[in-house]
Protein backbone atom coordinates (compact mmCIF):
# COMPACT_ATOMS: atom_id res chain seq x y z
CA UNK A 1 0.00 0.00 0.00
CA UNK A 2 1.47 3.39 -1.06
CA UNK A 3 -0.59 5.73 1.13
CA UNK A 4 2.22 6.94 3.37
CA UNK A 5 4.45 8.44 0.62
CA UNK A 6 1.41 10.28 -0.77
CA UNK A 7 0.61 11.73 2.64
CA UNK A 8 4.19 12.83 3.15
CA UNK A 9 4.25 14.45 -0.27
CA UNK A 10 1.12 16.40 0.62
CA UNK A 11 2.70 17.48 3.88
CA UNK A 12 5.77 18.75 2.09
CA UNK A 13 3.54 20.93 -0.06
CA UNK A 14 1.66 22.22 2.99
CA UNK A 15 4.74 22.91 5.09
CA UNK A 16 6.98 24.44 2.44
CA UNK A 17 7.07 28.23 2.27
CA UNK A 18 9.07 29.27 -0.80
CA UNK A 19 10.19 32.64 -2.08
CA UNK A 20 8.09 34.13 -4.83
CA UNK A 21 9.81 35.38 -7.95
CA UNK A 22 9.17 38.93 -9.06
CA UNK A 23 9.25 39.23 -12.81
CA UNK A 24 12.50 39.62 -14.72
CA UNK A 25 11.49 38.84 -18.28
CA UNK A 26 13.77 36.26 -19.89
CA UNK A 27 16.31 36.63 -17.08
CA UNK A 28 17.90 33.29 -17.92
CA UNK A 29 17.89 34.06 -21.68
CA UNK A 30 16.45 30.61 -22.34
CA UNK A 31 14.38 32.02 -25.18
CA UNK A 32 17.84 32.39 -26.76
CA UNK A 33 17.11 35.98 -27.77
CA UNK A 34 16.89 39.42 -26.15
CA UNK A 35 13.14 39.34 -25.52
CA UNK A 36 12.44 41.63 -22.55
CA UNK A 37 15.79 43.40 -22.89
CA UNK A 38 17.03 46.54 -24.63
CA UNK A 39 20.49 47.07 -26.08
CA UNK A 40 22.15 50.49 -26.11
CA UNK A 41 25.40 51.56 -27.78
CA UNK A 42 26.65 54.96 -26.61
CA UNK A 43 23.16 55.67 -25.29
CA UNK A 44 21.35 54.87 -28.55
CA UNK A 45 18.89 51.98 -28.49
CA UNK A 46 19.36 49.25 -31.09
CA UNK A 47 16.32 48.15 -33.04
CA UNK A 48 18.10 45.63 -35.28
CA UNK A 49 20.77 42.92 -34.86
CA UNK A 50 24.29 44.21 -34.29
CA UNK A 51 27.76 43.01 -33.41
CA UNK A 52 27.90 44.63 -29.97
CA UNK A 53 25.32 42.24 -28.48
CA UNK A 54 24.87 38.52 -29.08
CA UNK A 55 23.31 35.40 -27.61
CA UNK A 56 25.76 32.59 -26.83
CA UNK A 57 23.97 29.29 -27.41
CA UNK A 58 25.61 26.26 -25.82
CA UNK A 59 23.33 23.42 -26.94
CA UNK A 60 20.26 25.36 -25.81
CA UNK A 61 21.81 26.83 -22.66
CA UNK A 62 21.88 30.50 -23.66
CA UNK A 63 23.64 33.55 -22.23
CA UNK A 64 23.74 37.22 -23.15
CA UNK A 65 27.03 38.55 -24.47
CA UNK A 66 27.94 42.25 -24.46
CA UNK A 67 31.08 43.20 -26.38
CA UNK A 68 33.26 46.26 -26.81
CA UNK A 69 35.90 44.23 -28.64
CA UNK A 70 36.44 46.29 -31.79
CA UNK A 71 38.73 43.60 -33.20
CA UNK A 72 35.66 41.32 -33.26
CA UNK A 73 33.47 43.93 -34.95
CA UNK A 74 31.97 45.92 -32.07
CA UNK A 75 30.98 49.41 -33.14
CA UNK A 76 30.96 51.06 -29.71
CA UNK A 77 32.75 54.36 -29.15
CA UNK A 78 32.14 54.69 -25.40
CA UNK A 79 29.92 52.06 -23.74
CA UNK A 80 27.39 49.29 -24.34
CA UNK A 81 24.45 48.72 -21.99
CA UNK A 82 22.12 45.74 -21.63
CA UNK A 83 18.95 46.88 -19.87
CA UNK A 84 15.62 45.47 -18.65
CA UNK A 85 12.71 46.98 -16.73
CA UNK A 86 12.34 45.63 -13.21
CA UNK A 87 9.08 44.59 -11.57
CA UNK A 88 9.34 45.44 -7.86
CA UNK A 89 5.83 44.23 -7.03
CA UNK A 90 5.95 42.56 -3.61
CA UNK A 91 4.25 42.45 -0.23
CA UNK A 92 5.07 45.38 2.02
CA UNK A 93 6.90 43.09 4.47
CA UNK A 94 8.95 41.31 1.79
CA UNK A 95 12.68 41.09 1.32
CA UNK A 96 13.80 41.56 -2.28
CA UNK A 97 16.85 39.66 -3.49
CA UNK A 98 18.61 40.33 -6.80
CA UNK A 99 21.03 37.80 -8.28
CA UNK A 100 22.87 37.14 -11.54
CA UNK A 101 25.89 35.30 -12.94
CA UNK A 102 28.66 37.17 -14.77
CA UNK A 103 31.89 36.52 -16.69
CA UNK A 104 34.14 39.46 -17.59
CA UNK A 105 37.03 38.67 -19.93
CA UNK A 106 39.27 40.15 -22.60
CA UNK A 107 42.76 41.44 -23.37
CA UNK A 108 43.09 44.72 -21.47
CA UNK A 109 45.71 45.21 -18.75
CA UNK A 110 43.41 45.47 -15.72
CA UNK A 111 44.69 48.91 -14.71
CA UNK A 112 42.54 51.80 -13.52
CA UNK A 113 42.35 53.01 -17.13
CA UNK A 114 41.33 49.65 -18.60
CA UNK A 115 37.90 48.47 -19.81
CA UNK A 116 35.39 48.27 -16.97
CA UNK A 117 31.99 46.78 -16.28
CA UNK A 118 29.45 47.81 -13.67
CA UNK A 119 25.80 47.25 -12.80
CA UNK A 120 23.20 49.67 -11.49
CA UNK A 121 19.54 50.54 -11.29
CA UNK A 122 18.41 53.61 -13.20
CA UNK A 123 15.07 55.35 -13.48
CA UNK A 124 13.40 57.60 -16.03
CA UNK A 125 15.19 60.60 -14.50
CA UNK A 126 18.57 58.99 -15.11
CA UNK A 127 19.32 58.43 -11.42
CA UNK A 128 22.00 55.75 -10.93
CA UNK A 129 21.23 53.78 -7.80
CA UNK A 130 22.59 50.87 -5.80
CA UNK A 131 21.00 48.16 -3.67
CA UNK A 132 20.59 50.57 -0.73
CA UNK A 133 18.36 52.88 -2.85
CA UNK A 134 21.03 55.58 -2.66
CA UNK A 135 23.17 56.96 -5.50
CA UNK A 136 25.77 54.38 -6.45
CA UNK A 137 26.17 50.95 -8.01
CA UNK A 138 24.90 47.42 -7.48
CA UNK A 139 28.21 46.09 -8.75
CA UNK A 140 31.04 48.61 -8.44
CA UNK A 141 33.02 49.43 -11.63
CA UNK A 142 35.81 46.90 -12.05
CA UNK A 143 38.58 46.47 -14.58
CA UNK A 144 39.63 43.09 -13.17
CA UNK A 145 38.64 40.12 -15.29
CA UNK A 146 36.87 37.28 -13.55
CA UNK A 147 33.57 35.50 -13.00
CA UNK A 148 31.09 35.11 -10.21
CA UNK A 149 27.55 35.20 -8.88
CA UNK A 150 26.08 38.39 -7.47
CA UNK A 151 23.40 38.13 -4.77
CA UNK A 152 22.18 41.07 -2.70
CA UNK A 153 19.16 42.02 -0.62
CA UNK A 154 17.62 45.31 -1.79
CA UNK A 155 16.39 48.17 0.33
CA UNK A 156 12.65 47.84 0.95
CA UNK A 157 12.08 51.33 -0.45
CA UNK A 158 12.12 49.70 -3.89
CA UNK A 159 9.02 47.63 -3.08
CA UNK A 160 6.12 48.41 -5.44
CA UNK A 161 8.00 51.23 -7.17
CA UNK A 162 7.78 51.44 -10.96
CA UNK A 163 9.89 52.90 -13.73
CA UNK A 164 13.17 51.27 -12.67
CA UNK A 165 15.62 49.51 -14.98
CA UNK A 166 18.51 47.13 -14.36
CA UNK A 167 21.56 48.07 -16.45
CA UNK A 168 24.64 45.98 -17.22
CA UNK A 169 27.32 48.35 -18.54
CA UNK A 170 30.55 47.61 -20.39
CA UNK A 171 32.68 50.70 -20.88
CA UNK A 172 35.85 51.16 -22.93
CA UNK A 173 39.09 52.22 -21.28
CA UNK A 174 42.03 54.39 -22.24
CA UNK A 175 44.95 51.98 -22.59
CA UNK A 176 46.49 50.73 -25.87
CA UNK A 177 44.74 47.41 -25.21
CA UNK A 178 41.29 48.85 -24.36
CA UNK A 179 38.10 48.07 -26.27
CA UNK A 180 38.97 44.38 -26.19
CA UNK A 181 36.57 43.01 -23.56
CA UNK A 182 33.35 41.02 -23.36
CA UNK A 183 30.76 40.43 -20.66
CA UNK A 184 28.55 37.34 -20.29
CA UNK A 185 25.36 37.65 -18.22
CA UNK A 186 22.97 34.86 -17.18
CA UNK A 187 20.38 33.80 -14.58
CA UNK A 188 19.18 37.30 -13.73
CA UNK A 189 16.52 36.91 -11.04
CA UNK A 190 14.62 39.10 -8.59
CA UNK A 191 12.89 37.22 -5.76
CA UNK A 192 10.70 38.33 -2.90
CA UNK A 193 10.58 36.45 0.38
CA UNK A 194 8.32 37.30 3.33
CA UNK A 195 10.13 38.76 6.34
CA UNK A 196 7.92 36.87 8.82
CA UNK A 197 7.29 33.27 7.79
CA UNK A 198 4.15 31.89 9.49
CA UNK A 199 4.25 28.58 11.27
CA UNK A 200 2.69 25.47 9.72
CA UNK A 201 -1.11 25.29 9.93
CA UNK A 202 -2.69 23.01 12.57
CA UNK A 203 -4.18 20.81 9.83
CA UNK A 204 -0.69 20.09 8.52
CA UNK A 205 0.58 19.23 12.00
CA UNK A 206 -2.34 16.84 12.56
CA UNK A 207 -1.67 15.13 9.22
CA UNK A 208 2.00 14.83 10.10
CA UNK A 209 1.14 13.13 13.40
CA UNK A 210 -1.32 10.79 11.70
CA UNK A 211 1.25 9.84 9.07
CA UNK A 212 3.84 9.11 11.74
CA UNK A 213 1.42 6.87 13.69
CA UNK A 214 0.36 5.06 10.52
CA UNK A 215 3.99 4.38 9.60
CA UNK A 216 4.82 3.05 13.06
CA UNK A 217 1.71 0.81 12.99
CA UNK A 218 2.75 -0.73 9.67
CA UNK A 219 6.30 -1.29 10.94
CA UNK A 220 5.00 -3.04 14.10
CA UNK A 221 2.84 -5.37 11.97
CA UNK A 222 5.87 -6.39 9.90
CA UNK A 223 7.81 -7.33 13.02
CA UNK A 224 5.08 -9.62 14.47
Amino acid sequence: MKTTPKILTLLCLLLTTSAQAALVTNGDFQSCDFAGWDNYTDGVRHTSPNTDFAIVNNAGACQAKVSIDVASGASVFFANTLSTEIDFTAASNAQLWLSFDWVFSGFDDGSNLADVFFVNFTNSLGDITGADANPGFLFEPTSTYGAGTYSMMLDNRFINQSGWFLDFNLEGGFTPDSFSSTLLIDNVALRSAPTNVPGPPMSALLLLGAAALFTRHKQSIRTI
